[in-house]
């Protein structure tokens, strides 16, 4: 069974109704070894700065690789190392086939969304990473900004900056949000840190950073360590391969369950 997962930002409250498609960008930074694959003849270039990539071409980066793609609305795709990934035909809509990406949509510019495999998140308005666990599930974390993730049966629970879920296939309800240690996160974050030209929401992401700091100093439990490391065995992703020592966990997260048709 495929799993389906859409996660609207909840910054301005509502999507402009003529968003601009997101079917092509620009390389604003290459980082070793990126490719820019042929759909049609699958023919593998090296990208480079400034060239274009339309739609329905594959990027690809190899170890310790990374790229930064600019859409003409100033939509950030920031895609990490062993990543596969393409947009889609129409709409604003990314396909990652495996690794990690970072999206950045900004305010009023009509969001995104990002899928994997049967699994999809939309983000409008702030800034997200999704990676996938190369075992048919994936994680989303929310770095600046609020979110919502929405299983295909309506089931959705509400996220804030420093928080994360898990999808997994076949699930329809969230057992666990996770708040995890956003500055650990950030600090060594490659897809954050590990470009020449900050992010444009940084001012945002540092906030948020100040912000879960201030409570931790208050008393709030500190995650320990960052989410890369939450899931030692590839084999074991989900909640039951982290280690509770090193995160909180929210027992009772936002959920909204949608009512069923009626009759």
């Amino acid at each position: 069974m495929k799993t389906k997962l859409f996660i609207a930002g909840l910054l301005c409250g509502c999507a402009p109704i003529f968003a601009a498609p997101l079917t092509e960008s620009t390389f604003t930074e290459v980082v070793k070894d990126v490719n820019v694959v042929s759909a049609s003849t699958k023919a593998a270039a090296p990208a480079t700065v400034n060239q274009l990539v339309k739609t329905p071409d594959l990027v690809r980066t190899g170890p310790e690789s990374r790229a930064e793609l600019t859409a003409p609305d100033q939509t950030i795709t920031r895609i990490g190392a062993n990543t596969v990934f393409s947009f889609e035909p129409s709409g604003r809509n990314i396909d990652l086939e495996k690794g990690n990406v970072l999206f950045h949509s900004p305010h009023g510019k009509g969001g995104g969304s990002i899928r994997s495999g049967g699994a999809a998140a939309a983000v409008l308005g702030t800034t997200i990473i999704v990676s996938s666990t190369g075992t048919g599930g994936f994680k989303v974390i929310v770095l600046e900004g609020h979110g919502s993730v929405t299983l295909p049966n309506g089931n959705s629970a509400n996220l804030n900056a420093g928080q994360l879920v898990f999808v997994l296939p076949g699930q329809t309800s969230f057992d666990h949000v996770l708040e995890i240690n956003l500055g650990k996160l950030v600090s060594g974050s490659t897809l954050v840190n590990g470009f020449s030209t900050p992010l444009s929401s940084m001012p945002l992401i540092q906030a948020a950073i100040d912000q879960q700091n201030q409570q931790l100093g208050k008393g709030k439990v500190d995650t320990g360590l960052p989410p890369e490391i939450y899931i030692p065995d590839p084999g074991n992703n989900g909640f039951n391969g982290i280690d509770n020592n090193n995160v909180r966990i929210i027992p009772a997260p936002a959920i909204v369950t949608k009512p069923g048709p009626a009759g």
